[in-house]
């Protein structure tokens, strides 16, 4: 568009008279006004300019003025010295004017206009059809779809109904547009001097520059370099069945630059994708014929907040454009696209669990509405495609707050191109989890990856209850199945498969399962004490739970306590009989004592009990009734070591108090009997000759009478003594009979 301002000269206008109401427009602006290269209103624009009238106001200007002359209409409108624009309105058909730059401009090849409006501004303003003057309103309702209102920006501007000729038509053509149903905007958006009296500025300088061909560089710090721009609009409402890729446009708007970029922006609608609108702007390069090279291509998209990763999968899939400056890439806008495009589609039922909610949602678009502008931010896009300059490009990358089967997972990270569809998110979860009640499942991870070979959707955390458990959820075909794997620590398990449906809370799912209990002894490394504990848990805390019961767990541990007794028992026995071993061999004065009174190291007395001739009162301490080598080894037991007993019993036992048989104990005999008096050995020798006989109880382990009463019916008229001795020789070792109180 700085090929009309740079190569032709301008025609001043300072000199034409003005009507006394218009006098104070800028020289700038009559500069501009007069250097539009169209030849055939260059000879009417001074006539033109000198007969402007005062008319209505719309807009918020405080001065309006207006002229015509055949299908010439000029308008100066003006808010003091803010603002003022020309507007010219050519109300006939036209080829396009000479407004672009050379490349440009050749691809626009033998493009005509009807009706052109041509504006002038020193700054952007929005004029609403209402408040236009009869004859624009005209113009703009038989050529312009009647909208609402017409925007234009400050510098120089041009739109115009256009229908599309050379390579930009074919360009059009392509993606399925027709190029004579548009509305064509362009413009080049400069500064223009604010002081508007004077003319004195940056703009009244770069003016002045232009005329003489000079750089914009040249024309002073404070110029700006201008930007040209062309758009193509189209009927508000009107539907446009894009192929390229497929989709259905709406509130469309074309545009190429000066740069010769091009693309488009509105609400689109892609099959799969359902009533959905995503808001999308795409643009690539044009190579210099005009041809879209998409080298360098990019979409940007905002996605609604009901949108799903199903509805970003079909996205994807509509990506794969068969054409063929693509096929280098797999065939699509994405990166070997058309070989996921089956895989996706097996999996799109999963990916429907992923509720994806935009972080800055756009705000609703509507082409010429003024209310609901195009929201330029990229803030607002969380969907881009980057074309094959980014690396393993062409790739598409989604963005958004998730939400995977009832629970929000914070931000997902999605990708789609060269390894395939890869999305993830990473967040704590609180569920119920069984009988463990309410846990904490720590980075929680929704992953979803898809290629050629694989199709894995799932969501897997972990808790700690003692050990770290895993609690892993994974969605295929058309079903979820939930699987929290048993542990020793937590021997149950909770296994369910469910049909999928997108409003599946995955926290009601698991409080709905209960868990069943799992055999601990089939889980891998549950053994000794942790074993036991797991069954522990089962036959109590679990006893509610199906699967492994409680009363099987009740079983199993009965019997690894009995194994465990079993086996002490053994070890014990071994100890005991190697210490019995070495208590027969001992050759001490103590152990020669215990032979005389008649004792026997391995509980059998022999007949002769009470019968052999003691050598000395002194044996008395070691009577079969005192002293029983198997019972004071009990009392300790291996805890004696090679203590020889005998001689400990002799030297420190007995004095100590301590009982060395089941039948006496001296402290329980004088408390049982308090009629005895003297020391241990007047007491012990009243046990002997007399406490026995009388069948008196010298110990709470044995009582002669309850010995004779539990067997009356063998022991009636007995006497005491006879009772005792059976007991010794048979009841205790024998026949194992009971002798307790």
């Amino acid at each position: 568009m700085r090929h009309w301002l740079f190569k032709l000269g301008f025609v001043l206008l300072s000199a034409l008279a003005l009507p006394a109401q218009a006098q104070d427009i800028s020289p700038s602006l009559k500069k501009m006004l007069g250097s539009l290269p169209i030849a055939e209103v260059k000879d009417e624009m001074a006539q033109l300019v000198g007969s402007l009238k005062k008319t209505s106001c719309g807009g918020g200007f405080t001065g309006c003025y207006a002229t015509q002359s055949g299908p010439l209409h000029l308008y100066f409108f003006t808010s003091s010295n803010a603002q003022q624009t020309f507007l010219l309105a050519i109300d006939k058909k036209m080829a396009l004017p000479h407004l672009l730059k050379d490349n440009v401009q050749k691809v626009f090849g033998d493009t005509s206009l009807a009706a052109p409006i041509i504006s002038i501004s020193t700054s952007d303003f929005t004029l609403e059809t209402a408040r236009m003057p009869a004859d624009l309103q005209r113009i703009v309702r038989d050529n312009y779809f009647n909208v609402g209102s017409l925007t234009f920006a400050s510098g120089v501007q041009l739109a115009a109904r256009a229908t599309l000729g050379g390579a930009i038509r074919t360009t059009m053509a392509a993606l399925g547009v027709q190029a004579d149903q548009l509305t064509l905007r362009s413009a080049v958006v400069m500064p223009i001097p604010t002081d508007l009296a004077s003319g004195a500025g940056s703009g009244a300088g770069l003016a002045d520059a232009m005329a003489h061909e000079q750089t914009m560089k040249k024309a002073g710090a404070d110029a700006l370099k201008p930007e040209a721009f062309v758009e193509f609009q189209f009927a508000p409402n009107a539907v446009l069945p894009l192929i390229n890729p497929p989709m259905n446009l709406s509130d469309a708007t074309f545009f190429i630059n000066n740069a010769l970029t091009f693309g488009y922006k509105g609400n689109a609608a892609f099959k799969g994708v359902g009533n959905k609108k995503i808001l999308l702007h795409f643009q690539t390069p044009l190579t210099p014929a005009g041809v879209m090279d998409l080298a360098d291509f990019s979409f940007h998209m905002a996605t609604p907040p009901n949108l799903t990763m199903e509805d970003a999968a079909q996205l994807m899939v509509a990506m794969a454009s068969p054409d063929p400056r693509l096929a280098p890439f797999g065939g699509g806008f994405i990166r070997n696209i058309e070989s996921l495009k089956k895989p996706l589609f097996t999996v799109l039922k999963p990916l429907s669990v992923f509720q994806l909610r935009n972080p800055t949602p756009a705000p609703e678009y509507r082409f010429g509405d003024p209310s609901k502008p195009w929201p330029g931010d990229l803030k607002y896009f969380n969907v881009a495609l980057s074309g094959p300059f980014e690396k393993d490009g062409p790739y598409m990358h989604v963005g958004g707050e998730v939400t995977v089967l009832g629970q929000r997972m914070g931000l997902l990270n999605a990708t789609a191109g060269l390894s395939g569809m890869h999305a993830m998110a990473v967040e704590d979860l609180s569920l119920k989890i069984g009988p463990l009640g309410r846990v904490t499942l720590q980075k929680m991870v929704a992953q979803a990856d898809v290629d050629q070979n694989t199709q894995y959707i799932r969501l897997k955390g972990s808790f700690r209850a003692q050990v770290v458990q895993t609690v892993e959820v994974i969605l295929s075909g058309s079903t979820l199945t939930i699987n929290v794997p048993a542990s020793c620590t937590n021997p149950f398990e909770i296994k369910a498969t469910l049909d999928i449906q997108p409003s599946s809370n995955i926290a009601d799912i698991f409080n709905a399962q209960a868990g069943a209990s799992v055999d601990p002894a089939k889980l891998p490394n549950c053994a000794g004490q942790a074993l036991e504990a797991a069954y522990n848990k089962i036959a109590n805390e679990y006893k509610s739970l199906g699967g492994y019961s409680a009363a099987e767990a009740g079983k199993a541990l009965k019997k690894i306590q009995d194994d465990a007794a079993a086996a002490a028992a053994a070890q014990y026995k071994a100890a005991k009989d190697e210490a019995r071993k070495l208590a027969g061999s001992s050759t001490s004065a103590a152990k020669k004592m215990f032979d005389g009174a008649a004792n026997q190291v391995d509980n059998a007395l022999g007949s002769l009990f009470g019968k052999k001739k003691k050598d000395n009162d002194a044996d008395d301490i070691f009577d079969p009734s005192v002293f029983n080598w198997d019972f004071y080894y009990d009392t300790r037991g291996t805890a004696w070591g090679k203590t020889d007993l005998f001689e400990h019993w002799r030297n420190h036992g007995f004095a100590a108090g301590e009982q060395g048989s089941q039948e006496f104990h001296m402290a329980t005999y004088r408390k049982l009997n308090p009629d005895l008096h003297g020391v241990d050995k007047d007491v012990l020798n009243h046990w002997l000759g007399t406490g026995i006989n009388e069948g008196r109880q010298a110990s709470s382990t044995f009582s002669i009478k309850s010995y004779q009463r539990r067997y009356i019916s063998e022991f009636r008229g007995w006497s005491y003594r006879d009772v005792f001795t059976h007991w010794m020789q048979r009841g205790r070792d024998i026949e194992h009979r009971n002798g307790t109180p």
